[in-house]
C-alpha cells in the first residue's frame, strides 16, 4: 500500500480510523449520471467529526485517464463529494473495513490507462466484495445498475 503523495491532503494521521462499527457508503458524482463521459465514485467511511465537518476516510482510484494510482490510507474532510448520490453498503467492523483496504490494495489497475478508469476499479473491488461475502449479489447489482459501473475491457 502506498502513502499519499505530500500534495494530497490526507489528515489520517489525526483522525484515524477506529474499532467501532462504522456505515461504508459508495458516493457516485452528481445526483444522476447522464450517460456522457466519467463519473467518479468513491467508497468512503466517518472517521470524525470536527467543527468544520465529517472527516472520512476514502477509498478510491485516484487520478484520471492515462495517470491513476491507489494511495492508502486517506481521510479527508468531507467536501469534494458532496454532490453526490450515496449507496449504503452496510455497517462494517474494524476488520471488515480493513478487509475492504486489503482487498482494494489487491486489485489490478494500468496507472497509464486510457480505459479503464475508477469505475472498472470500484466495479472490480466490489465484486472482490461479494465473493468474500461483505455485501450481498443483491447490493452490487443496485450499485451497477445506479451508478452504472463500467466492465473492464482490454486496454487500446
Amino acid at each position: 500500500m502506498a502513502l499519499p503523495p505530500r500534495f494530497m491532503t490526507s489528515v489520517y494521521d489525526t483522525y484515524p480510523d477506529d474499532d467501532s462499527v462504522k456505515e461504508v457508503t459508495l458516493h457516485a458524482h452528481g445526483l444522476t449520471y447522464s450517460g456522457v463521459g466519467d463519473r467518479h465514485v468513491l467508497i468512503q467511511w466517518n472517521n470524525a467529526t470536527t467543527e468544520t465537518g465529517p472527516v472520512m476516510q476514502i477509498v478510491q482510484l485516484t487520478g484520471q485517464s492515462g495517470n491513476y494510482s491507489y494511495y492508502v490510507p486517506v481521510a479527508k474532510l468531507e467536501e469534494s463529494m458532496l454532490i453526490s448520490q450515496p449507496f449504503s453498503l452496510g455497517e462494517f467492523s474494524r476488520a471488515q473495513r480493513d478487509e475492504i483496504l486489503n482487498l482494494a490494495s489487491q486489485v489490478v489497475f494500468s496507472k497509464t490507462s486510457t480505459t479503464n478508469g475508477c469505475r472498472v476499479w470500484t466495479r472490480d473491488l466490489l465484486v472482490a466484495m461479494v465473493k468474500t461475502r461483505l455485501i450481498s449479489q443483491a447490493k452490487f447489482d443496485e450499485i451497477d445498475v445506479g451508478v452504472p459501473l463500467v466492465k473492464r475491457v482490454a486496454d487500446a
